[in-house]
């Protein structure tokens, strides 16, 4: 019994514990590793909310510019009376299918003046240079073609994107 008694002394005085220095050291590692494992995470979600929005954005000014092309390549243009026709004292009228298709895309896309454009407050907006020229190049000779360019300018929370395009009429003057 004395031997078991004195092993229990030794054992209660025995200095193998934690000290309260130790323990405050301890979670003071603890705490600057999850503060750093916690700032990366929040970067790292700030970084792709951000690159979502963008991409939100780029998909819709691509999507309407390229639905708004395909529209007058459909409505086959022969020269600028035939865009001006679609216009009623400098805004798209009901036959506007060019305007229509924007809208799919973007309801809240507004036509603004080719003189005008881009627009300040005004956050998706379109435009149609009509008699617009494209130059293309072949071997030894170049030649120009007219038609339309489109141009789209779409905001986002994080950015501006403009969109431009091009669309021959189907009758070219001869040179």
């Amino acid at each position: 019994m004395k031997k078991r008694m004195r092993l229990m002394i030794s054992q209660r005085n025995s200095k193998k514990g934690m000290s309260l220095v130790e323990l405050v050291v301890g979670i003071t590692i603890i705490v600057v590793v999850f503060g750093a494992t916690l700032s990366a995470m929040m970067n790292s979600f700030a970084n792709t909310v951000y690159n979502a929005d963008m991409d939100k954005t780029a998909v819709g000014a691509s999507s309407v510019n390229e639905l708004m092309m395909e529209a007058a390549v459909k409505k086959m243009f022969s020269g600028a009376d035939d865009v001006n026709a679609m216009f009623t004292n400098g805004q798209p009228n009901d036959s506007n299918t060019v305007h229509t298709a924007a809208l799919t895309v973007i309801p809240e896309m507004e036509y603004v003046l080719p003189n005008q454009f881009p627009q300040d407050g005004v956050d998706n907006q379109y435009t149609i240079v009509t008699d617009a020229k494209s130059t293309t190049s072949r071997l030894s000779s170049s030649s120009s073609i007219k038609g339309i360019t489109i141009r789209t300018l779409v905001r986002g929370s994080n950015g501006t994107l403009y969109n431009e395009s091009f669309v021959a009429y189907t009758m070219q003057p001869q040179t």
